[in-house]
């Protein structure tokens, strides 16, 4: 490690051809301080990758699309990168990089390993908790995106000591959607909808675990109250064709439109009037602190860390999963609002984001985990090699 700097390395799956916000969150560490590179198992795919481009090294172990099999020919480059750039600290993102950046940080001695848990369930059967029994000790810290991620984590893996397992919450660029210019009527006019169309949205991809089938059952309920109201699914998935053949059964078809994959995304939160989350299963959505950020109503259901975002009856609103009759009823309430009571919504969630979930708190919450484990490192180097002298 040179003098004063950490050499740290972001281990993720794959590159999703833009620079995510843990990432985003990476690149504000300061460079005095800190030396980053990124490791992808696969650049299956990749054209131009945005990190690269801003004077990152960037590191692909495989242009395999799918890597399910176990294959030596990635360890022994990840081993490699790590002894070449005398990595510090490897901080593997998902079950497969923590797989091998498990084994490969024992083979390059690398001082520090995190393992970073981004969802539910991830200890999904019997193999896979054997498995973590194995990784988990390897690791010198495990990381939750939230609260309840932790507590899952440690319900799942009862070998796992409490104390090892820390919680990184996920975070926004505040500015970056508190700023967005646009007018609500200006995206509207964009969507080709009337200006007194009242939007609720939704963005993310087309999955069962989304409950996207709920929030359309729901819709066609609030809209028998709200005349003026128009649905706007953002994303695409593999569940697009099933979801669209559900809304064209319902008789309000016409106000249920299907965006696709969008790069807008603060312009689009900008012209909803309500936001609606109806995921059967989540970690801790960035789509939530996305739309809080911009000022915007929420409805979700009460799912993984969810209800640690919105706290509270004024900040938004939570409903049971897989209950549409729940969910209709929440988005009668809201469309039901004054222009000033959604305000007060906004206003509230706002100020959570920037004062909890905003890239400059968390980044100090991840910059104290670095610090911390690098101390514990060098404390315990130091005290092996006391015990060796004597």
């Amino acid at each position: 490690m040179e003098k004063d700097k950490i050499n740290l390395a972001l281990f993720w799956p794959q590159y999703r051809n833009k620079i995510t916000s843990l990432n985003d969150l990476v690149l504000g560490l300061d460079p005095e301080r800190y030396k980053v590179i990124f490791v992808y198992l696969s650049g299956y795919g990749v054209k131009k990758n945005l990190i690269e481009e801003a004077g990152y090294e960037v590191f692909y172990l495989s242009n395999i699309k799918l890597i399910n099999a176990f294959r030596f020919s990635i360890l022994f480059r990840l081993i490699k990168i790590l002894k070449e750039n005398h990595i510090d600290i490897l901080h593997c993102h998902h079950h497969k990089p923590s797989f091998y950046g498990a084994l490969a940080g024992i083979f390059a001695k690398t001082p520090v390993v995190l393992s970073h848990v981004h969802g539910l369930g991830r200890t999904r059967n019997i193999g896979r908790r054997m498995l973590n029994f194995l990784l988990f000790r390897r690791f010198n810290r495990i990381i939750g995106c939230a609260s309840g991620v932790r507590d899952n984590v440690l319900k799942n893996n009862p070998s796992v000591h409490p104390e090892k397992v820390a919680v990184l919450e996920n975070s926004v660029d505040f500015d970056r959607f508190n700023n967005v210019s646009i007018t609500k009527v200006d995206v509207k006019q964009m969507l080709g909808l009337p200006p007194d169309t009242f939007i609720f949205g939704t963005i993310g991809r087309l999955a069962p675990t989304k409950g996207q089938s709920y929030l359309i059952e729901a819709f066609e309920e609030a809209k028998k109250r709200k005349s003026s109201a128009h649905l706007i699914l953002v994303g695409d998935g593999r569940c697009r064709t099933e979801l669209e053949e559900q809304a064209s059964k319902t008789p309000c078809s016409d106000a249920i439109h299907f965006l696709g994959y969008r790069n807008d995304i603060e312009q689009l939160l900008k012209g909803m009037d309500v936001f609606v989350l109806s995921s059967i299963a989540e970690g801790m959505p960035l789509v939530i602190l996305e739309a809080m950020a911009v000022g915007i109503p929420c409805i979700s259901t009460r799912v993984g860390g969810i209800a640690e975002v919105i706290s509270s009856d004024e900040v938004g609103i939570l409903v049971p999963s897989k209950d549409s009759r729940a969910l209709a009823n929440a988005m009668i309430e809201l469309g039901g609002a004054s222009r000033e009571q959604l305000e007060k919504y906004a206003e509230k969630a706002r100020y959570r984001i920037q004062q909890f979930y905003s890239h400059d708190v968390i980044r100090k919450k991840l910059e104290n985990t670095y610090e911390i484990e690098m101390n514990h490192y060098f404390k315990n180097d130091r005290f092996q090699k006391s015990n060796q002298q004597v």
